[in-house]
């Protein structure tokens, strides 16, 4: 089964136009090396008064697998490193942050999908009747 997770890109300050600069970049990025996304709309939370929001354009990423998880990783901190936005993370009801990253970040976001990954995927058995 294909895991899927939430990746949003986001910029304080940014305009739509700037986000979706942004999330076609990691868009390509992720593509290149072989992870399945697809891109939502750009959007402003609820209630953000204009100036002050951060916008938020958010990628719909599946992973199938320790290899994909491992390009989905690189993809990401390849595209943050000269990037000034940040990336949000969301599997189930967990998420994480980053804005840049060392190699020990690296092994930690892929430690943290991995284990994201089977505790849906042992939630999904335990709401099942075999």
């Amino acid at each position: 089964m294909t895991r899927t997770v939430l990746v949003e890109v986001q910029e304080r300050g940014a305009d739509p136009v700037r986000l979706d600069q942004l999330s076609r970049h990691l868009l390509r990025d992720l593509r290149r090396v072989g992870v399945q996304v697809e891109r939502r709309a750009v959007r402003t939370p609820a209630g953000a008064k204009s100036g002050s929001a951060v916008a938020i354009a958010t990628l719909v990423v599946g992973l199938g697998g320790t290899p994909v998880m491992k390009a989905f990783v690189n993809g990401v901190f390849g595209w943050l490193g000269p990037r000034r936005g940040n990336v949000k993370i969301s599997c189930g009801d967990r998420s994480v942050e980053l804005s840049a990253a060392t190699p020990g970040e690296r092994r930690e976001l892929l430690e943290w999908l991995l284990t994201c990954d089977e505790e849906t995927r042992d939630g999904d058995r335990e709401g099942r009747e075999d």
